[in-house]
């Protein structure tokens, strides 16, 4: 097992994640956490993650310095090399010149290096450096703006990195991490899904026992997994609510028979087992007028939310469990677990509203959207269920920047159907990791019959990922590009204007709020 020891940056998870595809058992824990715990771990390693922290600020976290005292290979990243530097006698300060992004990395002959030319492309984020080694370290990466890129002490396996080896961006990322878990470390492969989904069933069974579960189907990837385990487990305890907020697309309530018959739920009244739908959306149309801040919007929507889940579960009776389909991704954005995290933002389903009643079971909590849909595998669920776009839960309010009206609803929902009819019918679709519609709060002024035209302006954004937490803009050919714009700004009222995003992630997230 390898410890990452999570100071909050963004991609702590990430590591844990990278580790455990490379068949390695991770575990993330505190920078708070004393030796005894570390020790009752038995780590085979450990890794220091990044961080929004610097590490000469007085509140940054540290570790305790008899960590470097327990002879286990430790690999620092990025804020990660930067404290251990500092806590070792080394010198970090803050440089005018930030990298973020892709650069060229000179790398010296180093263990943590084996196997890969002298020059890499690697992914920086970040704004302080490395400018005096600790005693017993030498230089084996440099870059344009970082001296000091890659650092080690190979008598006590100490390894330090400036950039990011667990992000896609870092093409040979696998391969560093690699060498640092099987030829420094020495560590043993125990991670397999289908053992641990095994494992997650019997502890479903235990914890539930005969009690009953609701749980609110999306439709999406991660709700169907998780209800599939747990029907696996506790089968007609289990209740399933679908709750028609108003926000949907417009193929998803379509799209949601199909996936109700993959899991053998019909659509049964309101108190024995199966399936409901809840038309609620006069109640969130509501609540959400005059609400423009992105935050706002997340938790008057959670809150609405979770009330007509626990309004649906008094009708049912008895239910003591919520189910929820939260993965990590959700966790990490909300800035849970960790405190030292750098909140972006909230997720429905993680920012729970005070008063809650009913315990929450979370089955894919530990997993990320490519492991949910390996799990979603071993269950045999369709492939075309488990290819579906992430959608979140609140759904187009986040679509549309500032205030969301049903005049704006409908123009979204015309434009993302548009968009995404096309990349199927270009066979397109089951390529890119997510594609969406966004609806700008902004006019612009077109031509549109020799008339003048004020009207709205949507952004699509496409992007190639595979676990979600970083990604690049789709490479669409221009034709399709071309076909959607002109079918949008033809067919939906109310749009003259169509833009593509070809941001990152990072910087920007996914989605737009």
């Amino acid at each position: 097992m390898v410890a990452v020891i999570n100071f909050g940056g963004q991609y702590a998870h990430l590591i844990a994640r990278r580790i455990r595809e490379l068949g390695v058992k991770s575990e993330l824990i505190s920078p708070d956490s004393n030796i005894s715990t570390v020790k009752k771990l038995a780590p085979q390693a450990l890794i220091l993650s990044g961080s929004p922290f610097s590490c000469y600020e007085k509140n940054a976290p540290k570790v305790d310095l008899k960590i470097y005292e327990l002879g286990l290979p430790i690999l620092g990243i990025c804020y990660g090399q930067q404290l251990m530097a500092v806590q070792l006698g080394g010198q970090v300060s803050s440089h005018s010149s930030k990298q973020f992004g892709r650069e060229l990395l000179k790398i010296t002959t180093s263990a943590l290096f084996e196997n890969l030319k002298s020059s890499q492309t690697v992914w920086f984020s970040h704004g302080d450096q490395v400018d005096r080694l600790p005693t017993g370290f030498k230089i084996i990466a440099s870059s344009k703006n970082a001296k000091i890129a890659g650092m080690e002490d190979s008598q006590r396996r100490f390894y330090g990195i400036q950039f990011h080896p667990e992000v896609t961006h870092t093409p040979n990322g696998e391969v560093i991490l690699s060498n640092f878990l099987f030829k420094i470390a020495k560590a043993k492969k125990d991670w397999n899904l289908k053992s641990l989904k095994e494992d997650i069933v019997n502890n479903l069974i235990k914890k539930i026992k005969n009690q009953k579960v609701v749980m609110a189907l999306s439709g999406g990837v991660d709700s169907l997994v998780a209800a599939t385990l747990l029907k696996e487990a506790i089968g007609d305890n289990l209740f399933l609510v679908f709750i028609d907020t108003g926000l949907l697309r417009k193929y998803d309530l379509e799209d949601l028979e199909n996936v109700v018959k993959s899991v053998n739920f019909k659509n049964l009244p309101a108190g024995r087992q199966g399936f409901r739908i809840v038309n609620s959306q006069s109640r969130f149309l509501k609540i959400l007028q005059r609400v423009n801040d992105p935050e706002e919007k997340r938790k008057v929507i959670a809150k609405l939310y979770f009330a007509i889940l626990e309004e649906e579960a008094k009708k049912i009776g008895n239910v003591t469990f919520l189910a929820q389909g939260t993965i990590y991704p959700d966790r990490i954005e909300s800035a849970k677990p960790s405190k030292h995290a750098d909140k972006i933002k909230s997720h429905h389903n993680v920012t729970l509203p005070k008063g809650l009643k009913l315990k929450i079971i979370e089955p894919l909590g530990e997993f990320y959207k490519d492991e949910v849909r390996k799990l979603g595998k071993i269950l045999r669920i369709p492939q075309e269920f488990l290819n579906r776009h992430p959608f979140p839960g609140p759904g187009l309010a986040i679509r549309i920047l500032g205030e969301v009206t049903e005049d704006r609803l409908k123009i979204l929902r015309e434009a993302d159907a548009i968009f995404i009819e096309e990349l199927k019918k270009a066979g397109i679709y089951n390529k890119v990791g997510q594609a969406l519609a966004a609806l700008l709060p902004v006019k612009s002024v077109g031509v549109m019959g020799d008339a003048r035209t004020y009207s709205y302006i949507i952004a699509l954004r496409s992007v190639d990922t595979v676990d979600f937490m970083t990604a690049d803009w789709s490479k669409i050919p221009s034709d399709v590009m071309e076909k959607v714009s002109s079918r949008i700004v033809n067919e939906v009222r109310g749009v003259n204007r169509v833009v593509y995003d070809i941001t990152q992630k990072p910087p920007a997230t996914i989605e737009y709020e």
